[in-house]
């Protein structure tokens, strides 16, 4: 079967510690990998070819998954044929719905945050494959956003030797890359994904949730979702912050500069949201000039 839901994103927004919560719940079922990476990376091809891209910092994290999950196999022996399947065979929609096997009663879903940037034909791809998907998309501030992409783009995981180790000038350019501002880019990505799917279909949430009322944030995707939403669920949850890094706060000069690019879709994106996180963002990115 294919997945009912796909978390899309955005990057460093709070997806694994919802991964995590949610595979916590007997109603729901998520893979053993958290990241399948169906439709944003190139079909047919195994992901194990990653290993040869021409790009360096995708063969080291194609290395290092794959290393780390030949751990996980070993570990649970139970899930070694779905690692077997899921790095070496050809990577076709027949494939993809391999990898979903919920048991009775339960739903499916899986966690690949780069498909917030999908182009249209992808999200098309999608909605062909999965029409009555749910869509869950969790936003951040776009400058805390990027710079957290930045410090882990930049370690070991990647092959890089951390931010420490990165002179201003390249900083500032892998800041403001194209790449970065697309996935801090939210409204755009939301307006993408509802001219395919329809709005009542995606969640919004809101990575300062996570931080202040974990609990609450939790039980609203579980009401999106249509499982048990009762007190007994939700009390045992992790409530700490997932993945988070080592790194140091953001230069005010980068900050500056990302807040030059970034205020017309904070801006934009308050109108849309008029919440209290995204009216803080905008004071933020304002506070900047």
């Amino acid at each position: 079967m294919f997945p009912d839901f796909l978390i899309i994103g955005a990057q460093k927004a709070g997806t694994t510690w919802l991964d995590r919560n949610l595979r916590r719940h007997p109603q729901i079922w998520l893979p053993p990998e958290k990241e399948i990476h169906f439709f944003d990376l190139p079909q047919l091809l195994p992901f194990s070819a990653l290993r040869l891209a021409p790009v360096r910092s995708i063969r080291h994290w194609a290395r290092f998954r794959m290393r780390r999950d030949a751990d996980r196999a070993r570990a649970n022996p139970e899930n070694a044929q779905w690692y077997q399947r899921y790095y070496w065979q050809i990577r076709s929609e027949r494939w993809y719905r391999s990898l979903f096997s919920p048991a009775p009663g339960q739903i499916a879903g899986e966690t690949t945050p780069r498909y917030a940037v999908l182009p249209e034909r992808r999200i098309r791809q999608a909605h062909r494959l999965i029409p009555k998907c749910r869509i869950i998309y969790l936003l951040r501030d776009p400058i805390d956003r990027a710079w957290s992409d930045l410090a882990m783009l930049q370690s070991a995981k990647f092959g890089q030797g951390g931010l420490q180790n990165l002179d201003t000038n390249t900083a500032l350019r892998a800041l403001l890359s194209t790449r970065r501002v697309l996935h801090s880019s939210y409204l755009a990505n939301v307006e993408r994904w509802e001219r395919i799917f329809s709005p009542e279909q995606i969640f919004i949430g809101f990575h300062d949730q996570i931080r202040e009322t974990p609990r609450k944030m939790l039980s609203d995707v579980y009401g999106f979702l249509g499982v048990d939403n009762a007190p007994s669920v939700t009390r045992n949850i992790i409530a700490r912050k997932i993945n988070t890094q080592r790194y140091s706060g953001i230069p005010k000069h980068f900050e500056q500069s990302l807040a030059r690019i970034l205020l017309p879709e904070i801006q934009a994106l308050d109108a849309r949201f008029k919440n209290q996180y995204t009216s803080r963002w905008r004071a933020r990115a304002e506070a900047c000039f």
